[in-house]
């Protein structure tokens, strides 16, 4: 068989040409012509050229001799002595550092840390918020007051009405038309009773929201554009005492403040303004500045957070699942199931509890967290002050230990800041000259003995108890995206490891591939070599 002929240089891989690679006799393959494309000529020591057959130290040979792993061939090609100690030292020195640096950056990425990436971008049209606005008054007082107890007659009242979010009786609380005298967006006039959508508050009563559609946007970042409010609270008309939700004491005291509760959300959140609402009182002119800002969490492995395809936990409000409406109705939830009331300052839905009965816990009852044996939708009251059993569980919720692990944020969320500016208002020039009560407003302040029946002046201190402006608009004609990112990407990862590895031993991504070709190369000449073998043995 004819052969190319042999180059004189060491280290060099010497194959045959293609027309005397194969053989055609009887279709098989010449196993010498395959053994002489491994002919690893690294000296003549080391290659057998009477069998023409490289062996494996050939091949290792060859290797250490041509890798890019700097620190094998500078081993491989080092003098016997203390030149050769002194590379094998070095390269087992940066084999320990390199070590170390690659669990130091693993560890790094498997906490899956998060950064912040703020980006702030200008709009010329900007979609307006929903704004609901409350009285703090629930209940209105009638003009002439019976002669009996006021708590206990509240109380009467109360009980009347039972509940705000059940019966959704809103006839004994301030009306749309009674509240807002005024309402400009954009400095055109806005129809109250077709933009204004009620809805009931536990803790406020009757609670108004515009822009419920979110179709209203805005033009301009100053006052004049956006929402402006003029309230009438209707301070004639507050009852002398109001629930108590939380504090120790009566369960009626004393109406503690005068005003109204304006709350600044996302069109698609049912609003919670004894939440997060901005409190305004009478006689001051109010402008609330507001920032739009989205967030997007990143989730997964990052976090937890719930994506728009996620199922959502169930809870007791409509529209758009939040986490604070999610805490809201575990505690919710728990008080009901351990001590058979309610908490009226959070919504609740008794269609959940009206077909099943279900009993306390042998162990709450020991504990005296219960009083009770079994509980059903027919027999579950309001929970009262005198109750320990409710604080007990609020003060686990107030200490986060109250089980409520499927709560969690959304992946995206838009909120809105707000900032506000109160000044007395309104000024008694002004008063004079540019503000003109209305007939219907006479008629209800005389109703109420505010004044005598054919009195035209309002006095500018009765104005005042009674009447607020509001100013709601844009600080800035723009949108701040605050987004998660991963701290360290994977693709910084996989850079941060071949900067690593080219550090501390030299490696690049065609020297792994180097090793591949060097561990093929031994397995191949290892399974010829013990062909052979069995071939000369037959």
């Amino acid at each position: 068989m004819e052969k190319v002929p042999p180059t004189n240089n060491p280290g060099v891989l010497e194959v045959e040409s293609p027309d005397v690679i194969s053989s055609e006799l009887n279709g098989t393959v010449d196993k010498h012509n395959w053994f002489e494309t491994f002919r690893y000529k690294v000296n003549s020591q080391t290659y057998d050229e009477a069998n023409g057959e490289p062996d494996i130290v050939a091949v290792g040979k060859d290797f250490c001799s041509r890798t890019t792993s700097q620190g094998i061939t500078q081993v491989f090609h080092a003098p016997e002595g203390s030149k050769r100690i002194f590379w094998i030292s070095l390269t087992f020195i940066a084999l320990a550092l390199l070590i170390g640096h690659l669990y130091y950056l693993i560890n790094t990425f498997m906490l899956f840390e998060t950064s912040t990436e703020v980006t702030i971008v200008p709009a010329k049209l900007l979609e307006f918020p929903a704004v609901t606005v409350c009285n703090n008054n629930m209940v209105k007082a009638l003009p002439v007051v019976p002669e009996f107890d006021i708590p206990g007659a509240f109380a009467e009242q109360f009980d009347e009405v039972a509940d705000y979010l059940t019966m959704n009786n809103s006839n004994n609380g301030h009306q749309k038309e009674d509240l807002i005298e005024k309402a400009i967006f954009d400095n055109h006039f806005v129809d109250i009773d077709k933009e204004f959508i009620s809805t009931i508050n536990a803790r406020h009563g009757n609670c108004y929201t515009f822009n419920i559609d979110g179709a209203r946007k805005t033009r301009r970042a100053m006052p004049g554009y956006g929402l402006e409010l003029w309230l009438n609270i209707e301070h004639y008309a507050y009852d002398s005492y109001e629930l108590s939700f939380y504090d120790e004491g009566p369960l009626y005291k004393p109406v503690e403040w005068i005003g109204a509760v304006v709350e600044v959300h996302d069109i698609d959140i049912e609003p919670t303004p004894h939440e997060r609402g901005i409190l305004v009182a009478p006689g001051t002119l109010n402008r609330l500045t507001i920032t739009q800002t989205k967030f997007e969490r990143k989730g997964g492995v990052y976090g937890d957070c719930l994506d728009t395809t996620d199922k959502k936990p169930p809870t007791f409000y409509s529209g758009k699942y939040t986490k604070q409406h999610c805490d809201n109705t575990c505690l919710q939830k728990e008080v009901i199931k351990k001590c058979c009331c309610y908490l009226k300052i959070i919504k609740y839905n008794l269609s959940n509890y009206t077909t099943e009965s279900w009993s306390s816990s042998l162990e709450d009852r020991k504990s005296g967290l219960s009083n009770w044996m079994e509980c059903s939708g027919s027999n579950l009251t309001t929970c009262i002050d005198e109750d320990s059993c409710w604080k007990r569980i609020w003060e686990k919720y107030d200490s986060g230990s109250l089980a409520c692990d499927n709560c969690t944020d959304t992946c995206k969320e838009t909120i809105y800041a707000t900032k506000l500016a109160s000044v007395p208002w309104p000024a008694p020039a002004y008063y004079d000259s540019q503000i003109h009560v209305n007939e219907v407003i006479r008629n209800t302040l005389a109703e109420y003995g505010q004044i005598d029946t054919n009195q035209s002046y309002i006095p500018l201190s009765l104005y005042k108890e009674n009447f607020l402006k509001v100013q709601i608009y844009y600080e800035s004609l723009s949108t701040t995206f605050v987004r998660e990112q991963a701290a360290i990407s994977q693709f910084e990862f996989v850079s941060e490891l071949g900067g690593t590895f080219g550090l501390w031993i030299g490696w690049t991504i065609l020297t792994i591939f180097e090793f591949f070709e060097f561990m093929s190369d031994l397995i191949f000449v290892k399974f010829m070599s013990k062909n052979n073998k069995l071939d000369a043995e037959t």
